[in-house]
């Protein structure tokens, strides 16, 4: 078997395994949204609790997926039907994985992560997640900036 036949057969295996993993995603989704509800919007001068940023990132995370899946789809399919313009709507992935992708998924880590810092008085867990986040964010700005002068320089 060459190398194309077998990449074929995989970008078809994988358009065959998005439906059911967007029906499950969507089940989830609509699954969480009473309990969310009710966990993450209690009256007011109550904390958000644990199980609540567990939710919010299971929304982010799934939502997330559920909407680059559908976009993905769309240029595999057109590059498998051959179509002329496959390459140029699969140039425009790059905003949904943006959004999508490193976002949804940024935002969902973030609520998991969240979910288990044991509260105390200082907040210093927290601080110390936050630290951590925006030196990530600094270090990722730095990289692309360096990418960018090599490039240009």
């Amino acid at each position: 078997m060459s190398f194309e036949t077998i990449k074929t057969i995989t970008q078809l295996q994988t358009l065959a395994l998005t439906i059911p993993m967007l029906v499950l995603s969507i089940m989830v989704l609509a699954e969480i949204k009473k309990p969310a509800y009710e966990v993450c919007f209690r009256p007011k001068g109550e904390k958000k609790s644990q199980m609540c940023w567990i939710l919010m990132g299971l929304f982010f995370s799934f939502a997330g997926k559920v909407l680059e899946s559908i976009w993905w789809s769309i240029p595999w399919v057109l590059d498998y039907i051959e179509h002329p313009n496959w390459k140029q709507i699969h140039g425009y992935g790059v905003f949904f994985n943006l959004i999508f992708r490193q976002l949804f998924f940024t935002v969902s880590a973030y609520c998991y992560v969240r979910a288990f810092i044991p509260p105390d008085t200082s907040n210093t867990n927290l601080r110390i997640i936050h630290y951590i986040l925006v030196t990530s964010l600094f270090i990722g700005e730095g990289f692309i900036l360096a990418l960018w002068l090599a490039k240009t320089v």
